[in-house]
């Protein structure tokens, strides 16, 4: 079984047991055997890379390869074997460029997770707080080697936030077979 350790950004201590919550919530779509528990490793508070509009108003927000970046060196300091999970209400963003007819335009998305198979980063920034559990699950499939769906089956849906509705609250055969073999005999 595999166990996470969770590394809150810029977050209130009170809400540690919040989140926790969260993760227990989101282990509930897997197969059982696969995730043991979770631990609270401690708050980083970190200055903003830069400040970002959202409909007229300013928040701070974090370029995604520098946080990822603190939270494989926090991963490192404080020697983690498991998965070290960053999470944060703040924006995360990804800018990129993309040529479109003649030009280079700048694109700004939000990241709201990225999981590899020992890090990642989960940003609840502008998310109904009933979704939470479904973005973890959605990011804990990631790093258990499961990929996008381009339709709308699962919680591995691209668009699960701003997509259509899923099939189904939870994984579909396929990705059930792939979790189940990452399961402890029991």
């Amino acid at each position: 079984m595999l166990s996470l350790d969770l590394l809150t950004i810029n977050e209130d201590l009170r809400n540690r047991e919040d989140l926790a919550e969260i993760f227990w919530k989101a282990f509930e779509y897997f197969p059982d055997g696969v995730w043991r528990e979770t631990s609270f490793v401690g708050n980083l508070n970190v200055r903003f890379d830069l400040e970002i509009r959202l409909d007229e108003v300013f928040h701070g927000a974090f370029i995604f390869s520098h946080l990822l970046r603190r939270i494989r060196k926090m991963k490192d300091l404080l020697r983690i074997e498991d998965l070290l999970l960053g999470v944060t209400h703040d924006p995360v963003i990804v800018m990129y460029y993309r040529f479109d007819v003649d030009r280079f335009r700048q694109i700004v998305d939000i990241v709201h997770d990225y999981v590899s198979d020992d890090v990642g980063l989960i940003s609840l920034f502008e998310t109904d707080e009933g979704v939470f559990p479904r973005i973890a699950a959605h990011g804990l499939g990631h790093s258990l080697g499961l990929k996008h769906h381009a339709q709308p089956l699962d919680l591995m849906y691209i668009g699960l936030l701003h997509g259509s509705p899923i099939s189904i609250n939870g994984f579909c055969e396929e990705c059930k077979g792939k979790l189940n073999k990452r399961r402890s005999p029991e």
